[in-house]
């Protein structure tokens, strides 16, 4: 009996390892009928996949091996030679797709018939359209929903003038952009485009982060956002600063809080204003100048205004 390492390419036909050890059933050319009468999936051998050494492959340390998908193809060897029964794979083999059409009863393609895709930029090659500079969902999204913020006009008073959110600065060429895309539609683009350099993270519901050749960053959260910080926080905006808050808005100051403008503070409400404090209330200045129609000093007070 030959124990000598043999090599074999197949088809991954199942991945739902009951060991969760990222094991998959892999029907091999030459040594497993397409007949899947005759040699159905479930009695294919399991085939370990071979991890990086970047990956220590114990403990749950490193990088899950959970890439094929059922109908990719796979390249490995039978650690136990002719014997053929413990397959070990270490590579995937992409290429032009030619579709799903086999008749049900063949192997050599996933078994639920959902790959190869046949909707969408990813129907031709296996090489992901973002990764050719073809966009993709994750563009096409977000050219659609751009966001519309407000900013205050510096010109004309009571004005506004949009700011917006920039469009996608996707402007991939083959080979330089470094696509993982997976099957639920998150993205991560590392993007070595000359001119066009950029990283990328996407949220298949439109949640992302994207930051462009010169340093700009987009983020860009589309439900709710929730952020902790238990130490310090720090912010410098060298620049205009624009905030908007379209949503009814609180702030809690627990231990009291000191604002300082090394320039004129102007305040516009377009409604009333109130104060309230159980405290003193002290407003100094060189000149303080009120006007209104009435102004009402010590007056009876408003039962809406009490706290």
């Amino acid at each position: 009996m030959n124990t000598q390492m043999v090599w074999f390419q197949g088809v991954v036909e199942d991945r739902q390892d009951p060991l969760q050890l990222g094991r998959v059933r892999v029907r091999c050319v030459g040594y497993h009928t397409e007949n899947k009468q005759d040699l159905p999936t479930e009695d294919l051998p399991w085939a370990h996949p071979i991890q990086p050494t970047t990956s220590a492959a114990m403990s749950g340390i490193g990088t899950t091996p959970l890439g094929p998908v059922e109908g990719t193809w796979v390249v490995g060897f039978f650690r136990d030679g002719d014997s053929a029964q413990h397959p070990v794979i270490f590579g995937t083999i992409g290429g032009l797709q030619v579709g799903n059409d086999l008749p049900p009863n063949i192997g050599f393609q996933d078994p639920n018939r959902n790959y190869p895709l046949t909707d969408g930029p990813n129907t031709q090659t296996d090489t992901n359209s973002l990764a050719r500079g073809e966009g993709g969902v994750p563009f096409e999204t977000r050219v659609n929903n751009l966001d519309g913020m407000l900013a205050h006009d510096t010109l004309i008073p009571y004005a506004f003038t949009p700011v917006g959110e920039p469009p996608p600065r996707y402007a991939a060429q083959y080979p330089f952009n470094h696509v993982k895309f997976t099957e639920s539609g998150h993205v991560e683009e590392f993007d070595d485009t000359p001119g066009a350099e950029r990283v990328h993270r996407y949220h298949r519901a439109g949640t992302f982060e994207e930051i462009g050749p010169e340093g700009e960053r987009t983020l860009k959260v589309v439900n709710k956002n929730y952020t902790v910080v238990m130490g310090e926080d720090d912010l410098h905006v060298v620049g205009p600063c624009n905030v908007q808050l379209d949503g009814a808005t609180s702030v809690i100051l627990s231990k009291g809080a000191k604002i300082t403008s090394l320039r004129d503070l102007e305040l516009t409400v377009v409604g009333d204003l109130k104060v309230n404090t159980l405290g003193v209330i002290s407003m100094n200045g060189i000149r303080t100048n009120i006007r209104g129609l009435p102004i009402n000093l010590n007056g009876p007070p408003d039962p809406a205004d009490i706290p």
